[in-house]
């Protein structure tokens, strides 16, 4: 057995099973009651079961075929690696592969049962030695290769009417979404950052739309206001100093202004003793 199925077993449990009643060969999968950091609405921790080892032909549908024998489930879906965070989910059967990322070979299986009850039963039967599971069922029969191929070509196309809805729905979300963030620009528009820029842009559906220009006095006077308020006055020791310096040549100036204009009116006094 290869040192990475080794280290897997004292992980995971190991369920057996095979393809269908004739199958001789007999496959695993790598099972375990799924661990969250934190936690997820859509994988609740008491009834969730994360299944490695998924071979290509493996569908959801197979797999809740071949699980539903140990109680209800209520979801499967695959995910790319064993992380905590739920992943996309769609209501669309057309775009669906829009929000969902592409499933690589070494996908994970999560199946999520009805209740707790469910799954402790299984945890309690693949515990124990078992036989082989068969995925692939006269009642729910798993295709693959050339079978699989040709039943996805003959699958019906979507009909123009729903095609045209599920586009008018997102094309209307997309509309929406765009007009917020253009009332966004242009309520901040002018508006210096925290380091004093003004961000220039075109604002308007069609090209060559100019943007109200600001004055530079507007915008002048923006920055100022923004530094004035992000100033502290005599943090530093040179401001204490500089401020000591300006208010002593203020001093001096006010007392020169004030002889002058002393001087200024015993010159024009009329009445002269002497």
């Amino acid at each position: 057995m290869p040192k990475m199925i080794l280290s897997l077993a004292y992980i995971f449990a190991v369920l057996l099973w095979k393809f269908d009643e004739s199958s001789t060969a007999i496959r695993q999968f790598f099972v375990r009651k799924k661990r969250l950091a934190s936690k997820s609405a859509r994988k609740p921790e008491d009834r969730t079961l994360t299944v490695l080892n998924i071979l290509p032909y493996c569908t959801e549908a197979a797999l809740e075929n071949l699980f539903t024998s140990f109680g209800k489930i209520d979801e499967v879906f695959f995910q790319n690696d064993l992380t905590s965070e739920d992943p996309p989910k769609t209501e669309s059967d057309i775009f669906r592969w829009v929000d969902q990322p592409p499933l690589q070979v070494d996908k994970i299986a999560i199946v999520v049962f009805h209740s707790s009850k469910g799954l402790e039963k299984f945890l309690k039967f693949v515990s124990a030695k078992h036989d082989p599971q068969i995925l692939s069922t006269e009642a729910s029969r798993v295709k693959t290769g050339i079978a699989a191929w040709m039943d996805q070509k003959k699958r019906p196309l979507p009909s123009l009417v729903d095609l045209k809805r599920e586009i008018d729905e997102y094309m209307e979300a997309y509309d929406t979404r765009q007009e917020a963030e253009q009332q966004k620009v242009k309520q901040n528009l002018g508006e210096p950052d925290e380091d004093g820029w003004v961000t220039v842009t075109r604002v308007g559906k069609k090209r060559g739309t100019r943007q109200e220009k600001v004055t530079s006095e507007a915008a002048e006077s923006a920055v100022k206001k923004k530094n004035s308020e992000k100033e502290l006055q005599d943090f530093y020791k040179f401001q204490v100093r500089e401020g000591k310096v300006k208010q002593l040549t203020d001093l001096r100036r006010r007392f020169e202004e004030d002889k002058q204009k002393v001087a200024q009116m015993k010159a024009s006094r009329k009445f002269k003793p002497y």
